[in-house]
This record gives structure tokens, sequence and C-alpha cells, in this order.
């Protein structure tokens, strides 16, 4: 954890030259309580927010972005036009990480510690007076304030990287009430990972891809040279799917890989969002289902770091057969050149 506080100290110092030594004191207490400091009424942090995104400066521009801070945190800035709800969804967000994130003053300690370590004038006289007054809440300084006028709240990182996908999400549901939305990418791209995080933050049933495989002996001969060739996406879209739309409950029969059979039917309750997650999800054959598709993807070497740490000696079987099978799929069928959300997650997660 010190190691990762180190390398956030260097992203931060390179990123912001202006810092002094109480931009780095706030930086290491953001790093370990978070906003738990900041929440007492879900009401005003929505009022505050409000307020504050209406008279950003006109230099902000695109939407909200993600920026690191360590400790499963980060920094989503404020940026672009006031839009209602963006905003609704931060203070959600924000309101959740304050419930869900808590610190000690001993990691706080260790943070010093490692401030104490930085070659940045006036640290140690600094650190001085802010340990001979309790350690409180740091605010920015206003030479940081000058120079970058920051407008931001802090997140968990999940909240604040997946971002994009929650707001679209979000909107679709003002909008319609009910939604499908599907989760495609490549191995190791945190498609999983999302659908878990889609399952606590709304009122919706989550579908895995890996319940569809077809019988090793219903596959065609030539199966890996087919673009989902292990899929049976013929049942998903019955089971699945047209009922999903429908807004009907939903029975489908999950495959068992071990015995190559499909266990008993599952019923899924009626839910305003169903979320189907992986591989083949954005398959053509599914075309027209989706009311939103979202794909994951990540760089090579990010993608190998996480796959061998998950699979072990399975990896090489990745290597070898999923990994080639899926760059065809999502090359021949065009699956990223789509109309898709893409979220590159290279960088999410900490390592």
């Amino acid at each position: 954890m010190q190691d990762r506080f180190q390398s956030v100290l260097k992203e931060h110092a390179a990123r912001y030259p202006a810092m002094t030594p109480q931009d780095y004191g706030k930086l290491a207490y953001q790093n370990v309580f978070g906003p738990e400091h900041l929440v007492q009424d879900t009401w005003q942090v929505g009022q505050r927010l409000r307020e504050e995104w209406m008279t950003l400066p006109p230099s902000a521009s695109g939407g909200p972005w993600a920026e690191p801070i360590g400790n499963g945190l980060c920094r989503l800035h404020l940026a672009g036009p006031w839009d209602p709800e963006a905003a609704a969804l931060t203070a959600e967000l924000f309101c959740r990480t304050a419930r869900e994130h808590s610190g000690t003053p001993k990691e706080l300690a260790e943070r010093l510690d490692v401030l104490r370590d930085q070659p940045v004038p006036g640290m140690e006289e600094w650190l001085a007076s802010y340990e001979a007054q309790g350690c409180p809440a740091v605010h920015h300084s206003e030479a940081f304030r000058a120079a970058y006028q920051p407008h931001y709240r802090v997140l968990a990182a999940d909240y604040a990287h997946y971002f994009p996908a929650l707001l679209a999400i979000r909107r679709l549901l003002a909008e319609k009430g009910r939604a499908v939305v599907a989760v495609d990418g490549r191995c190791g791209s945190g498609k999983s990972g999302l659908g878990k995080l889609l399952g606590r933050l709304f009122d919706c049933n989550v579908v895995h891809m890996d319940d569809f495989y077809l019988p090793i002996a219903d596959r065609p001969e030539n199966w890996t040279e087919i673009p989902g060739g292990n899929m049976d996406l013929s049942r998903f879209r019955q089971e699945v799917l047209l009922p999903a739309r429908r807004g009907e409950t939903v029975f489908y029969r999950p495959f068992d890989c071990r015995s190559q059979t499909l266990r008993e039917a599952q019923p899924l309750p009626r839910r305003p969002l169903t979320v189907v997650e992986g591989s083949y999800s954005h398959h053509p054959e599914l075309t027209g289902q989706y009311d939103l598709k979202l794909f994951l993807t990540c760089s090579r070497e990010e993608q190998a770091r996480r796959l061998q740490a998950r699979e072990g000696a399975y990896y090489q079987t990745f290597l070898t057969c999923w990994i080639p099978a899926e760059e065809r799929y999502l090359r021949s069928c065009g699956i990223e050149e789509a109309d898709v959300l893409r979220l590159d997650t290279s960088t999410f997660f900490e390592s």
C-alpha cells in the first residue's frame, strides 16, 4: 500500500507542479479517509454539488473524468455544462463511498511518514504544524486553487472509472423505465466485475454468457473457427432476451461445464434492468435486442498480467485457444466498430 501511495504522489507531483505541502497532506488525508468526513446530509450533498457545478469555469469542458488517488479511491473531476443526471449520480455515488469507505489515524500516520521522505520544500515544517493540530481534514492551498481551479468529488475507484457506463444506464432507465444492457469485451478486461457492480448499484438481474455454452458434443467440428461457435445463442435469445425485453419473468437453464448438461431452470423476477455479461453477448445474431452495448478492453500487457494472476497454469489455454477465438470474433464481426460505449480498463485496477 505504501508503494502504491508513493506512485500516486509521483503522478500528482508531475501533473500538479504547483502543489504545496498542504496539498500533499490533503492527498494523504483523502487517500485514507475518502469523503467520509464530508457527508452528514444527502440532500445537502446534492445541493452543494449543484451549486458548484453551475459555477464551473469556462475552461471546463468534456465530461467528468477519474483521477486515481490510491486505496481504491478516485477524484471524479466535474466538467462540462450543468448536467442534472450526472450531478444526481455523482451525489449518490459520493454518499455511497462515504458509507462504504473508512480509514484510521494509524493509516494516516503511515501516509504522513511517506510525505516526510518527499523532497518538497517546507514539508517538515508543515507536517510538524499539522500533527500538532491533531491531523484534521485538509483543504487545498490557495496556490493550488489559483493554478488548477479544482472541482471534484472523491468516489470509490469503480464508481469513478465506470461513471460513463453508470450514467448511460441511469439515463436509459429514466427514459424507458426498462432496459436490457450487454457487457462484452476482451478476456481480463473486467466484464464480470462490472456485472457485479451493476448488480449492486441497480435493481437488476445479471445473466452470464458462460451459462450458455454449447455442449462439446453439439458444437460444429470446426467450432474454433466460427465466431461464437461454442455458444448456444438461440437458447440464450429464447430463454433470456425475448422475455426480458417483454418485461416478463425469465426462466433459464445454466450450462454446467463439468457434466456438459443443463441444470434446472432458474427464475429471474421481473426487474427494470437486465444486464448480460460476457464474451459473445454482442454477437450479430443478437442484433437489435439491446438498449445499450458496453465494450470493455485493455492493453495486451495488462491482459496478460491479469490472466496470469487469475488463471495460473490454465493461462496457456487462454493463449492458444480462448484469446485467438475471441479476437477472431471481434475482428470478423466488427464488434469494436459497432455502436458501443467503449471503456479501456487498462488503468482501472490497482496492482
